[in-house]
């Protein structure tokens, strides 16, 4: 992973992974798992810009193969606002990816939730997304939204990238979100639900051959936050900007595992994660389906 002094974009991304039984723990908690993990294949075409950039990335994160019981997942998140500069983006969601996530194997994944991005949108709203990324051709293929052709939309008044408005005050009203992605066992296509303070509704789906490493397949499941940064630009808030110890951090919450038939089973037990920088950006526990992430940013 090449370094510059001169530009330097940093991925910090606090993810659970969905693994039944796993352990809680921080930094090398997996010795059979590599250190340095790639961050791009949260991010469509990141890979290809950070490689043009000569760019150096870290994440937080945890990766294991779930097992095949489960191909889907629905997550509720509170949605704030940041004031972001281009070259900044600060995220929550969910993602849903297939292989290791190392540098030698092919990624293909999906992702949907909430993000700032001036660069993408030319503003400092806050925008429900889907993104899609493979890294089986080359160079890799991928977008957020509507850009490219990848995301089938169904709905007729949800739109990928729309502004999220009004969003939640720390202490105050609290506006959510709820986002649900599950493999169709009929058709073999990704379908994309999303609602905004009620239940969630088909936006559209992403078909099966889109992502063909996915077909058949274990896959692995995450929700968490993600930002990066583009030096100068300092790093970003993540979620909105509180840890966990301060009691008023984001939240995910009412997660729900999605197995083969369609049926939800409540994520209450405490699954495996993985913190690079726990002293910038941390999470909580998961208790009654929920837990808390977020922090300030970093000085790197």
């Amino acid at each position: 992973m090449e370094k510059s002094t001169q530009q330097i974009m940093s991925y910090v991304f606090i993810v659970i992974n969905v693994i039944l039984g796993g352990c809680f723990c921080s930094v090398g908690c997996l010795e059979t798992q590599p250190f340095e993990i790639r961050p791009e294949f949260l991010q469509p075409i990141a890979k290809a810009a950070s490689r043009k950039n000569s760019t150096y990335s870290y994440v937080t994160d945890h990766l294991t193969y779930t097992s095949s019981d489960y191909f889907g997942v629905e997550a509720t998140l509170d949605v704030y606002g940041l004031t972001l500069q281009p070259g900044q983006q600060s995220e929550g969601g969910i993602w849903i990816t297939s292989g290791d996530g190392g540098q030698s194997s092919p990624i293909e994944g999906m992702y949907t939730g909430w993000h700032i991005h001036p660069g993408l949108y030319k503003d400092s709203q806050t925008h429900f997304y889907v993104g899609w990324e493979s890294d089986l051709s080359s160079p890799p293929t991928g977008c957020f939204n509507m850009i490219c052709d990848g995301f089938r939309k169904l709905s007729s008044s949800i739109t990928p990238g729309d502004v999220i408005n009004p969003v939640s005050s720390i202490n105050g009203n609290k506006q959510y979100i709820t986002v649900r992605i599950f493999k169709d066992k009929s058709s073999g296509d990704w379908n994309l639900y999303y609602g905004l303070n009620g239940s969630p509704k088909i936006v559209g789906y992403f078909p099966k051959s889109l992502l063909p490493a996915m077909i058949d397949k274990p896959v692995q499941l995450r929700f968490g936050g993600y930002v990066s940064h583009e030096k100068p630009a300092p790093s970003p808030p993540m979620g909105n900007g509180n840890a966990p110890s301060s009691g008023s951090a984001a939240s995910v919450s009412s997660i729900k595992l999605i197995d083969a038939d369609g049926n939800d089973h409540m994520a209450n037990t405490n699954l495996r994660y993985y913190e690079t920088r726990q002293d910038c950006y941390s999470l909580s526990r998961i208790d009654s389906g929920r837990f808390f992430y977020g922090g300030p940013g970093c000085t790197d």
